[in-house]
């Protein structure tokens, strides 16, 4: 394979998950219009938002499948396109049961371009035979920048919701047929290192059930759980705690996450670059370490910046957790790639649902302080799990792509 044509299957990858993130994060600067237009409560509110959540979790048994039979390519293609088009009808209904059958699709759609993109990371990764997916999950990160910031900007310039969404929408799908056509079109014949993702069921069929989910795959799944319920906690949490415990106003509060976005992004886009100089169990283990001095960092240090350092530092270490995670998580043995790229979204985006629900509830029964200590305490868990796994004889080496120990 020729160098050109390597880039463009790096170019393509980092598109849709850049896709990916601006059309989800273009959609948080709608939600107090849509609040408005409905007149709803935010008990109310809470159960519409909930739709989206609904709605991953219902296309996730679906979607493996697609990528099978499908491709990558197609699949980024098809749920790409019908999530640009929800964004619009969203945006455009009138009656609050149409938003969330919208919103239900909108949340199944990105579920969709989320694991076809991972899918295709890790066989991408494995063909190049180096570490690339922190820089794939860093046009996440920037999509969610570049979202947040257009919307923001085109609603504040006067644009109205629908004029809105519609520009948003023609960028995306240009965005998705334009920078998606060199995604793989056939992941059933692809191999990944010394032949794993060439349907790696298939290769222990004889000895395993046909629904076996590895526990390996349950453990990572697990560790992203948590991951995902730390972003959710600093995206819902983090605002509240700073104007409850640091008297700091609402308006400023929004820049607490905004450096905590910032850090993330930035890590992921040179996160290639340091895994490769430090490999993937240090990464995750000293990500773990950092995140867990960074609550706290929050919660000891009695000052606003101590806060803003504090979210700055867990933004660093969380940035290539997930990334890596996903990485090795498809070089376990035992099942398709996309099956468990599946399991792994699955248990990932339970925490974000659940982890701020959880950690609100712990609040209320303690403090904000407290929960964050023991978000503290559980990432050094976190960390200790991923230096155990990741540093086993037959976990996959990261410049090379096989096993120190191939079983």
């Amino acid at each position: 394979m020729d160098t050109k044509t390597k880039n463009r299957m790096k170019r393509s990858n980092l598109c849709s998950f850049l896709v990916l993130g601006t059309l989800e994060a273009a959609w948080a600067p709608m939600v107090p219009y849509i609040k408005d237009r409905f007149a709803l409560s935010e008990g109310d509110l809470g159960l519409l938002l909930l739709c989206s959540g609904l709605g991953s979790f219902a296309f996730l048994p679906v979607i493996g499948m697609l990528c099978s039979r499908l491709g990558c390519r197609r699949t980024v293609y098809i749920c790409g396109t019908l999530l640009s088009l929800t964004l619009l009808g969203i945006a455009t209904s009138a009656d609050v049961y149409l938003c969330a059958l919208m919103l239900f699709v909108f949340g199944a759609m990105g579920i969709g371009v989320d694991v076809s993109s991972n899918v295709n990371a890790v066989m991408v990764e494995a063909q190049f035979k180096k570490p690339l997916m922190s820089g794939f999950h860093g046009g996440y990160s920037l999509g969610t920048l570049i979202g947040s910031a257009l919307a923001s900007a085109l609603l504040t310039l006067g644009l109205n919701l629908a004029s809105d969404a519609f520009v948003i929408m023609l960028l995306a799908l240009v965005a998705v047929f334009l920078g998606g056509r060199y995604l793989l079109s056939d992941i059933r014949t692809k191999e990944q290192g010394s032949g794993n993702v060439q349907n790696a069921a298939a290769a222990n069929k004889r000895d395993k059930p046909r629904f076996f989910v590895p526990p390996l795959v349950i453990v990572v799944g697990v560790m992203c759980f948590f991951m995902y319920s730390i972003e959710g906690a600093v995206m819902s949490w983090s605002a509240v705690f700073v104007t409850q415990e640091r008297n700091i106003s609402l308006e400023a509060a929004g820049f607490i996450y905004t450096s905590f976005a910032v850090a993330m992004t930035v890590m992921r886009l040179v996160g290639n670059t340091l895994v490769t100089r430090t490999g993937r169990r240090n990464t995750v283990t000293l990500g773990a370490i950092l995140v867990s001095l960074g609550f706290a960092m929050v919660v000891l240090i009695p000052h606003v910046l101590g806060s803003i350092a504090g979210f700055l530092v867990v933004g660093i270490g969380a940035a290539n957790i997930v990334p890596q995670l996903v990485s090795f998580a498809g070089t376990v043995k035992g099942l398709p790639v996309q099956s468990t790229i599946s399991i792994i979204n699955a248990l990932g985006y339970s925490g974000v649902l659940a982890g701020p629900v959880i950690i609100g509830f712990v609040s209320d029964l303690y403090s904000l302080s407290v929960t964050f200590m023991g978000i503290a305490a559980v990432m050094l868990l976190v960390g200790m799990v991923g230096f155990m796994i990741l540093g086993r004889k037959s976990a996959p080496d990261i410049k090379t792509g096989q096993s120190v120990n191939e079983e």
